[in-house]
C-alpha cells in the first residue's frame, strides 16, 4: 500500500532560536481572523527549493549535488509584512539580496535533475495560512544572519507534522553585505 501523503523534500533556510522568537513576537502583533493557522515557531523557515516527494534512493544523489553549492553567509532583513490575496498566506518578505538570489539560482541549477522547471520564487517566511482577513502591524522587520542551508523532509498529516533535517550545508566566505546585526 502506498503512503496516502508521502513526505516532501525541500531546501530551507531555517532561523535559529533568537530569530524564531523574533518572528513569533512579530506574529503576536498581527490581527488574526479565526480561521488563520500559524505554524509553530520552530517550523518557520524560508523555502529555497521544493523537490516534492522523492524516493529514498534519490536522497544520496540530492545530498551530493547540494554539497557542491557554495556561497557566503547571508545577512537578511525580513520586512514587507503582507497577506497574499490569491491564497490567504501571511508572509514576511526577505528584502532583495544579491547573494540570496545567487544561492537560489545555484540551488536550482544543481537540482535540475529532480526539479526541471522550478516555480516562480519570492523569498519569504510564511507566518500563517488561511489568513485572508489578517492585518499586519507597522514596523521595521527582523534581521537574520544565515550561515547554512538545509535539506529537509517535511512530514504532513496523516503523519505527525514535522521537518526532518537530512543534511546541513554551511555557507562560508566573506559576506557581500556587512552584518548590521
Amino acid at each position: 500500500m502506498t503512503d496516502p501523503r508521502p513526505p516532501i523534500l525541500y531546501v530551507f533556510l531555517m532561523p535559529g532560536r533568537a530569530v524564531q522568537h523574533a518572528l513569533d513576537g512579530h506574529r503576536a502583533q498581527w490581527y488574526w481572523p479565526r480561521p488563520a493557522r500559524q505554524p509553530k515557531a520552530h517550523r518557520l523557515h524560508l523555502t529555497m527549493a521544493v523537490l516534492g516527494p522523492q524516493p529514498d534512493a534519490a536522497i544520496a544523489d540530492i545530498r551530493q549535488a547540494l554539497a557542491g553549492v557554495e556561497g557566503p553567509p547571508l545577512h537578511l532583513h525580513l520586512g514587507g509584512a503582507r497577506v497574499w490575496t490569491h491564497n490567504g498566506v501571511a508572509v514576511l518578505l526577505a528584502e532583495p539580496h544579491p547573494a540570496l538570489m545567487r544561492l537560489h539560482a545555484d540551488l536550482a541549477q544543481v537540482l535540475r535533475p529532480w526539479v526541471p522547471q522550478p516555480p516562480p520564487w519570492t523569498p519569504h517566511v510564511t507566518l500563517a495560512r488561511r489568513a485572508w482577513e489578517a492585518a499586519a502591524p507597522q514596523g521595521s522587520g527582523i534581521d537574520w544572519a544565515v550561515d547554512e542551508f538545509l535539506l529537509v523532509r517535511s512530514w504532513l498529516p496523516p503523519h505527525p507534522v514535522h521537518h526532518e533535517v537530512l543534511a546541513r550545508y554551511p555557507l562560508r566566505g566573506e559576506s557581500a553585505i556587512p552584518p548590521n546585526l
